[in-house]
């Protein structure tokens, strides 16, 4: 029995994500594409992606407007993914994203180029690492950066800076 190149192949789909190019202060419209496989929900295929953007490879293939094309990694300033996709409205993301990190940072972050996004670090890092700047020093090219309605991956070569800024969590 011989065993054909499309055999070898893993089944993928393509999730929309948007990218801003490194300089651009603006988020383009793409697509990714990720192994198919059973996910228990909406974290977990964003937890599949931060892990193909953190992977071994300095290129990775994106769909956009012009057709499939291989990006530097490096030459990505920031992936920003939907949390709550229009397309999968019977997902809903539980506050699981508020209580499995220990630690939360409201923070603004400028990147090369002007661009300026505003969301929580979260971490469950030791006490005596608690800190935004040990998240931000942890190993890895992209910090995790959850917004609103988007979940942002960040190129740390492209930071210019963070403010932490105050906040009150919600009362229950």
């Amino acid at each position: 029995m011989e065993i054909t190149a499309s055999q070898l192949r893993l089944p993928t789909i393509s999730v929309p994500i948007r990218v801003a190019i490194v300089g651009k202060r603006e988020l383009l419209s793409a697509e990714v594409f990720i192994v198919d496989t059973p996910r228990s929900g909406r974290t977990a295929m964003i937890d599949d992606i931060v892990a193909l953007f953190e992977g071994d490879g300095s290129f990775i293939p994106l769909r956009c407007e012009t057709g499939v094309r291989l990006y530097g990694k490096d030459s990505l300033a920031c992936i920003g993914v939907k949390r709550r996709p229009e397309a999968i409205p019977d997902v809903e993301e539980p506050s699981e994203v508020f209580t499995l990190y220990d630690h939360q940072h409201k923070v603004e972050v400028e990147l090369i180029g002007g661009m300026r996004l505003e969301g929580m670090l979260m971490d469950s890092s030791p006490s005596n690492r608690s800190r935004a700047v040990d998240y931000l020093n942890r190993v890895g090219r992209f910090v995790r950066l959850w917004a609103a309605d988007e979940h942002y991956l960040i190129n740390k070569g492209q930071i210019v800076q963070v403010g932490e800024m105050v906040w009150t969590p919600a009362a229950d």
